[in-house]
Parts: C-alpha cells; sequence; structure tokens
C-alpha cells in the first residue's frame, strides 16, 4: 500500500512541480514618454489642514469560500489557494472525530496524545530521524487531537511538499510513540501541572470555569499522579480511535484541508486524493478493542448562580471576571451585541469602561469586556480587570454604572458610527495571507457557516440601531446575572462582601 502511495504521489507531485515552474517572461513594455512639463495641482486643491482631507469611503470585500472550495468525494473537501510568490507550502487536514474520554482515568493520556503523534516518529521512522529529515529540509509538521476533531499540519518548501506529506502520513496511520520522548512531554505536562496556580491570571481562569460551569468530561483534569503515570500502551490503546479511526466508519465524519502556497490547485488534488483514500484503506476496520474509550461530548451547561466568588491570595491587586451567559451561535442577538460590546469595553481606548475606569478614575491600567463567539457551546459575556485589591469595590460600582447609563440612554451617533466602522475595517486582518484564508475557511466548514458569512457580516454589523445596543446591554449585561470571580487578598475585600471563599485546591473538576 505504502509503495502503491508513493508512485501515486511522485506522479502526481511532478505535475505540481511542472505546472509551478516559470515560464519566459514577457517582454517588457517601452514607457510612455513622460510630458515635457509636469502639470502642478492648483493651490485651490491642496486642504489648509490635515484636519481638512477627505477620504474616499472605505470599501472591502471579503474572499469568497466557494471560489476557493475543492470537494474530491462525498464528506471530503477543502479549500486551496495558490499563491506562488514564494515556494512555500501550508497544508492542514482536519479529521471530523467529535469525542471525550470515557474514563477520567485517560484524561492526562488524551492531553498528550496530540502531541505525540509528532514527537514519538512512526514505526518506519523513529523520532531523531524524524527530527533530522525535517530539519535538514527546513520543514515542520503539528499534529493534534481535540474535542471536535483530529488534525496534522504541515509547512514546507514546494519542492520537498512530497516528502514532507508522505512523513505526516506515516506519523498519523502508524504512530511510534517512541519511549523518551513521551518522558519529555510528560516532564512538561508535570511541571505545568505543579505550576497551574503560580499566577493570578492561571487562578482566575480555573475559578471562572469552576463557579460557570456544572460538571462536564470536557473539564476533567488529570492529578500529578496521573500524568506521571501515562505509558506507551495508554497512548496506542487512544490512538486507535482518533484520526480516521475515530471517525465512526462507515458513518465517518468530515475530512476537510487547507492547502495553500506555490502548488497548482489540478495537481494538488490528486496528490491530496490519493493520500487521503490511501489513509482510509490503511486504517479503516482497524479499530482496536471494542471498550468504550471514547463518548459524544456533551454541551457545556451553565450553574447560573450569580453572586461574588474569591480565591484568597496574598497579592496587591485583585484580578476580576464578570461573567453572564450569552447566546450559541449563530444567533440574531449577536451582531448587535458585539456593537453594544465594543462600545461598552471592547473599543480598547474609545470604550467607556477604558474611558471611566482608567483614564478617568486611575484604577486599572487594562480594563475590557468581550461578548464570546461559539458554535459550539453557549458562550459567556466578559468583563476583565485587575485593580488594588482595597478599589476593587469603587472600580465595580463604576462598572455597573456606565452599564447602566448605556442600557438606559444609548451610545451617541459618533460611538455607533466608530464601532460599526472599526468592526468592518478589521475584517480584512483575517485574510492577511493565503494560509489564513483557506485555513478559516475550512474552519468555517467545519462550524457549518454559511459561504455568505463574512458578507453577512458586514451587512449586519452596519444594521444594528442604538436602540438594539440599548436592549442587549440590558438583557447581557445585567448585575443581577452576572457572576463575579476574584482572586486577591481576602482581608482587603471586605467592600465586596458578601462574597463566597472558594479553596484553591477545590478548582479542579474531577
Amino acid at each position: 500500500m505504502k509503495k502503491e502511495m508513493r508512485l501515486l504521489t511522485v506522479a502526481a507531485f511532478s505535475a505540481v512541480v511542472a505546472a509551478c515552474s516559470s515560464g519566459p517572461k514577457p517582454e517588457a513594455e517601452t514607457p510612455a514618454a513622460a510630458p515635457a512639463v509636469a502639470e502642478t495641482a492648483a493651490v485651490s486643491d491642496i486642504p489648509a489642514s490635515y484636519k481638512d482631507i477627505r477620504y474616499p469611503d472605505y470599501k472591502y470585500v471579503a474572499p469568497y469560500p466557494k471560489d476557493y472550495r475543492v470537494e474530491l468525494a462525498p464528506g471530503i473537501s477543502g479549500y486551496i489557494v495558490p499563491d506562488s510568490s514564494l515556494p512555500l507550502v501550508n497544508l492542514s487536514v482536519y479529521f471530523e472525530n467529535p469525542q471525550v474520554v470515557s474514563n477520567i482515568k485517560d484524561e492526562a493520556a488524551s492531553e498528550m496524545l496530540g502531541s505525540m503523534f509528532r514527537r514519538g516518529g512512526s514505526t518506519n521512522t523513529s523520532a531523531h530521524v524524524l527530527d533530522d529529515s525535517l530539519e535538514f529540509i527546513s520543514a515542520g509538521i503539528s499534529t493534534s487531537v481535540g474535542t471536535w476533531k483530529s488534525g496534522f499540519s504541515i509547512d514546507c518548501l514546494s519542492k520537498d511538499f512530497l516528502t514532507t506529506l508522505f512523513l505526516a502520513g506515516e506519523l498519523i496511520a502508524t504512530p511510534g510513540f517512541d519511549k523518551e520522548q513521551l518522558e519529555i512531554v510528560k516532564t512538561n505536562f508535570v511541571t505545568a501541572h505543579e505550576q497551574r496556580y503560580d499566577t493570578p491570571a492561571k487562578v482566575l481562569s480555573a475559578l471562572r470555569t469552576k463557579v460557570n460551569y456544572a460538571p462536564n468530561p470536557r473539564l476533567w483534569d488529570a492529578t500529578l499522579e496521573e500524568y506521571k503515570k501515562v505509558g506507551v500502551d495508554d497512548l496506542k490503546r487512544l490512538s486507535a480511535k482518533t484520526f480516521i479511526n475515530g471517525m465512526h466508519l462507515p458513518d465517518r465524519g468530515r475530512v476537510v484541508f487547507a492547502l495553500s502556497g506555490d502548488v497548482n490547485r489540478d495537481s494538488a488534488l490528486t496528490v491530496l486524493k490519493g493520500f487521503i483514500m490511501a489513509l482510509f484503506m490503511k486504517q479503516s476496520g482497524d479499530e482496536v478493542g471494542s471498550e468504550a474509550l471514547y463518548s459524544a461530548p456533551q454541551p457545556l451547561v451553565f450553574l447560573n448562580r450569580p453572586g461574588t466568588y474569591v480565591v484568597d491570595k496574598d497579592i496587591t491587586q485583585a484580578n476580576i471576571s464578570m461573567n453572564q451567559p450569552f447566546v450559541k451561535r449563530p444567533h440574531p442577538d449577536y451582531y448587535p451585541t458585539a456593537v453594544a460590546n465594543f462600545i461598552l469595553g471592547g473599543g480598547s481606548f474609545s470604550s467607556r469602561l477604558m474611558t471611566r475606569v482608567r483614564s478617568d478614575e486611575g484604577l486599572a491600567y487594562h480594563i475590557s469586556s468581550r461578548a464570546g463567539n461559539d458554535y459550539r457551546d453557549t458562550a459567556m459575556i466578559s468583563i476583565s480587570l485587575q485593580t488594588k485589591a482595597e478599589s476593587a469595590a469603587f472600580a465595580l460600582k463604576l462598572v455597573y454604572e456606565e452599564i447602566e447609563k448605556l442600557a438606559k440612554d444609548g451610545p451617541t451617533e459618533e460611538e455607533l458610527a466608530m464601532a460599526k466602522k472599526t468592526l468592518v475595517e478589521s475584517l480584512p486582518g483575517l485574510f492577511d495571507s493565503p494560509s489564513s484564508i483557506a485555513e478559516i475557511f475550512a474552519g468555517d466548514e467545519l462550524l457549518g457557516k454559511s459561504p455568505d458569512h463574512y458578507l453577512d457580516y458586514v451587512k449586519e454589523i452596519n444594521a444594528v440601531t442604538a436602540e438594539q445596543v440599548k436592549a442587549m446591554i440590558k438583557k447581557y449585561y445585567a448585575k443581577d446575572k452576572m457572576t463575579i470571580s476574584v482572586v486577591g487578598p481576602v482581608a482587603k475585600l471586605e467592600a465586596l462582601k458578601p462574597f463566597t471563599v472558594v479553596p484553591i485546591d477545590s478548582l479542579e473538576f474531577r
């Protein structure tokens, strides 16, 4: 099978190289003769001040997914964005296999599995030989195993695309899980676990999760001993249900790829079709054992217990996160809330919270808000800040005042226009390279976004009214629905009472 795949991809890739080779350059055109006398702009056309300069209306049309989409077979599709400006190729392939481990004792091994596909080499190429081979050709391979999908990515010179692709195929089809590399990975996980509460930010993240969500296998935390006990056999057992084999054949999920760079579209299609089909032939029907290693992931559920929760930590600053359940996309409230959030706290120095809490009162170096964007779970509304422990209560009072003011009076015309303008004009930043275009569209397809998503985005943002902003602030930034997580010295937070003290050793989900 390997030999057949190699022959197929070599022949097809030869076509890619040939098609991408540069042809003869056209003769340069003779430039038109310059006018004898240069025209000078009339003095009256020059603005008296830079403030008088007028710019044309900004118009941007995002790339359209269907212009780049290809389909290799039912359930196997992708996006190809050719770019011959540099002899580089980027490829990501995603296998849709939503699953979580059924036994909490497998959590530690599952966290290591994604990186170990790459770090551990294959049964044919040892980890050290793989590293040396990739370094020699200046190529990279990465692998991942997540809740919703597994995948691998490669980046290399176009002349080495075939070689790198073949090495990546070996890694996911016949992983080696080198024991020495596993020990290095385990050491990294053990160290990270021991340092998980070293910074206030890490504690705050754990506290926020703990007080907002009900227990769920997707939130499980492994223990120090479980990380130390992970062995090669654990990885082999779990790997039998990932990538192709994790797609529950014959009712498999989708394979979606993103390819960009110095490639010929038609030839690359031949290469990828042969590569992916070879993986199916190698792995399908090769699942190991009948034990229930994984189960379907369940949605995260909010506890809905508004209040203030504090982890006592001897620091000078109070680290604060205010949260409330939001929406799961697609949802009609998302776009008006995105605009409202920008005005309240998402617009950096133009936002009301930054102006009031930082600029006017000097209580925080940074304060911001965020409207979560999630297509798989209900997202959260968040307001985060750090301030001196003694001023925490006053800072929160100012936050509530700004929320109430915006909910009552709405935004000014200038604020509304600036929010829309900034959100729309930030769109090109998503598509700043061929690889970004391909990756975004591949991810969007897995999430089920409409091909018109980015065209609709501009229309929806521009259609938001001041009344909608007021309504969304009232609905999603309500004081009585907020869960407030605080990390700081309890002795200096008296003004925040009543609050619940949460022991730091109770933050894990088990």
